[in-house]
């Protein structure tokens, strides 16, 4: 590869830190897409950890005209079907990466590293920072807030709160990066107030006070206020970093989403609203596997207005779940805002790299706004930590040599994020494109606001994957290597049309009453994460969104518990099966263990009996619920043939049943956790023949029809208000009632069994 600019730059660094990166290639200037390729042609970018090729620019690829066929392995580019705008790429400046890169490298070290990071033109373009607001897991002193007062003391008035940790190495970071990057987003998060306003009188676990949730919104004012005066303006905030993660071991709290919606209607919003504020604030901040967290956040009212988006973590469930909360609320956007890599993945180097680019792909493609991926910067041995993850892999190490000087080296991280970040402007869309999913070719597509495209792709299958890409009537070939990834930038625009079973998804549209656009966007992978129930041979699947309900048109009455008996895979010694049946919602069954695909908890209802409904309550165990289940009936406890449903778990999981007769009940869990699976109480409900009330059926609800390429059919019903919709649902020989909240969206669907 010939001698650039970047690379004179970076051999006049220090002998220790040209030997480091001496293995890596320096980083080709970057020029704009739209000036990247000429007439015909597309630029591509290559990585490859395997050969050491690292975001190497390759022979530009020729598009062809015509009528060639697409083969298994094409990937269909669609650039007039537009989704999501992007915010941007980023990481974290924790104390310990702050620190690190502030204090450790030289000047012209960190001169180099910040443009490496942040500069469009000599560098890969990160435009979005999530910066913690006080201490974390990472940070190189122990813990410290912005008002910290003696155990035992408080400061109700705030007249002891200051930036000036933060003002030493980490402003001034933030302020460079801002300078290198004029469109970055910052968006700000605590792992835990000042101790004296919660329970406990720590930073480590515990809750908020709800006397002091005012002195807490006074302080995000206070933040917000200080972090503008010092010249880095805060976009977005979230009220606490992972709220169901309460640890006696580092700063963190909990927060309930009834707590969470208090804090944020009667303090929060309020609170920036008087002050002058416009700062956005973002819900949630937690993983994927408890959607109904930030849709109850949207189905009151009051926080629906106040709360503008949820931001996800990536450390358990699946990335679908973004776009689950996506369809069921299509108003609310997704943020990515923190998802690390580490050790977990492997330490080899493709290993690691594929954490990554899964974490760039599938990201966007479920909605994601945003990839923020965990600490910029750590050290050789992961740290410094306070008390937190260990072997979080960083974008960048910071390592200190023999002579005790520091020099910095990439890691997978900030590769992975290149691919992206580089070509990818803040403001672009994402757009229409198929990708075959992990284990094969995966990608996804953008459209920046100059009227570039770029199209990231990565083979994650063992072999090397010749391919097609599609564009309109513009096709070209490249053969890609296993474990290596290719960013196609190009320009123009597109001709021809696109066969919508090439892409596989299918775009319902809605209208707001303001004229804007609601999307929903589905795919027969969606199906897994809704309720299902096998009717005949058909599987009768719908949505339900958090606040909504599916009635069926006569009265349901509990089932005696009399001459139950319950068992399970697995059980604590503390929590046997008995305890979900023992009518006491105080006590549960416990698994025992993390939750694994397989484990299952079963009933014998003592005789045969007829039933329709099935309700599992794990409410006193916030997030230990089934992840995913089938559930299946016996006669005899032996013989239990096929599923009569599936779907996916909450925290109260009512499984709606085609009307069956039968003795035994098993529901087995289907997903993998790292929670228990806990039960508090098992209800099994019978239709009482007594007829429900109904209200008359809601104008304004706006319905539509499609149909996947696998020929499943769906409709999805919208309400965009004011008020909170029923209508009747035929399901299964009979009509059920569906009351959907303001601004949610109901799809109902129909395949073979």
């Amino acid at each position: 590869m010939r001698t650039t600019t970047r690379q004179r730059r970076r051999t006049a660094l220090t002998t220790t830190v040209a030997a480091l990166l001496a293995t890596l290639p320096a980083l080709p200037a970057a020029t704009p897409a739209s000036a990247s390729t000429a007439f015909g042609k597309a630029s591509v970018w290559l990585t490859n950890p395997s050969t050491g090729t690292y975001l190497s620019k390759q022979a530009p690829v020729t598009w062809k005209t015509g009528s060639a066929s697409s083969g298994p392995s094409t990937i269909t580019v669609d650039t007039t079907r537009k989704y999501q705008q992007m915010t941007g790429f980023g990481a974290s400046f924790t104390d310990s990466s702050a620190w690190l890169v502030g204090t450790k490298l030289s000047t012209k070290q960190r001169n180099a590293l910040m443009r490496d990071l942040f500069s469009r033109k000599d560098g890969i373009g990160l435009s979005f920072l999530r910066q913690p607001m006080g201490a974390t897991d990472f940070t190189v002193n122990g813990n410290y807030s912005y008002d910290d007062m003696p155990a035992g003391e408080s400061d109700p008035t705030l007249a002891d709160f200051s930036i000036d940790h933060d003002r030493s190495y980490t402003i001034p970071l933030l302020k460079q990066a801002r300078k290198l990057n004029p469109q970055l987003t910052v968006m700000a998060t605590p792992w835990s107030p000042p101790g004296w306003m919660k329970t406990g009188d720590t930073m480590n676990g515990g809750q908020i006070r709800p006397a002091a949730y005012q002195q807490l919104a006074d302080y995000f004012a206070k933040f917000l206020k200080a972090y503008k005066a010092a010249g880095v303006p805060v976009r977005y905030v979230t009220p606490q970093n992972e709220p169901l993660h309460d640890t006696s071991a580092y700063p963190s709290a909990s927060l309930t989403a009834d707590q969470a919606k208090t804090f944020i209607n009667d303090h929060l919003a309020p609170t920036l609203r008087k002050q002058h504020l416009s700062t956005g604030i973002l819900g949630y901040d937690h993983n994927w596997d408890v959607t109904s967290y930030p849709e109850s956040l949207y189905t009151d009212t009051a926080s629906a207005k106040n709360v503008a988006g949820t931001a996800w973590h990536c450390y358990a469930g699946e990335v679908s779940a973004q776009s689950v909360v996506h369809n069921d609320y299509p108003n609310k956007p997704a943020f990515q805002s923190e998802c690390s890599g580490g050790s977990w993945e492997g330490t080899d180097a493709g290993a690691t790299f594929a954490g990554t680019m899964d974490n760039i792909i599938n990201g966007p493609r479920n909605w994601a706004k945003s990839i923020i991926r965990w600490n910029i910067a750590l050290d050789g041995a992961g740290g410094p930590t306070n008390n937190g993850c260990q072997g979080c892999r960083p974008v960048v190490t910071v390592s200190r040599n023999a002579d005790g000087t520091y020099a910095y080296k990439p890691t997978a991280d900030y590769w992975g994020l290149a691919q992206a970040s580089k070509f990818v402007q803040p403001g672009a869309h994402r757009v229409a494109s198929n990708s075959f999913g992990k284990g094969d070719l995966e990608d996804v597509a953008f459209t920046n606001p100059d009227g570039s495209t770029a199209l990231i792709t990565y083979n994650s299958s063992t072999t090397k994957r010749t391919f097609t890409v599609r564009w309109g009537n513009r096709t070209f070939t490249y053969a890609l290597a296993a474990g290596a990834a290719a960013t196609f930038t190009w320009t123009g625009t597109q001709h021809g049309s696109t066969d919508p079973s090439a892409i596989g998804s299918v775009d319902i549209p809605f209208r707001n009453a303001d004229g804007t656009q609601a999307l929903i966007s589905y795919d027969s992978g969606l199906l897994a994460q809704q309720p299902q129930v096998r009717v005949g041979h058909q599987w009768l699947g719908h949505t339900l969104p958090t606040g909504a309900s599916f009635t069926p048109p006569t009265g349901e009455s509990a089932l005696s518990r009399d001459g139950w008996q319950a068992t399970a895979s697995a059980s604590s010694s503390d929590d046997p099966p008995s305890k979900a049946i023992d009518g006491d919602a105080s006590t549960r069954w416990s698994l025992g263990h993390g939750m694994q695909s397989g484990d299952w908890f079963q009933l014998d209802l003592g005789f045969t009996r007829t039933f329709d409904q099935l309700v599992l309550d794990s409410t006193a165990s916030s997030g230990d619920f089934v992840r995913r289940y089938e559930v299946y009936t016996s006669d005899d406890g032996t013989t239990w043939g096929k599923p009569i449903a599936t779907g996916p778990g909450s925290t109260v999981t009512r499984i709606q049943l085609p009307t069956t007769t039968a003795r035994y009940i098993r529901v087995v869990n289907k997903a993998d956790s790292g929670s228990w699976w806990s039960i508090h109480d098992v209800s099994v409900l019978a239709p009482d023949g007594k007829a429900t009330s109904s209200a008359s059926a809601t104008k304004g609800v706006q319905r539509k029809s499609a149909a996947l390429p696998d020929g499943t059919r769906l409709t999805a019903v919208y309400n965009p208000g004011p008020r909170t919709a029923t209508f009747d649902v035929p399901w299964g020989g009979t009509t059920y009632s569906y009351r959907l909240p303001v601004g949610a969206a109901a799809i109902f669907t129909t395949r073979s069994a």
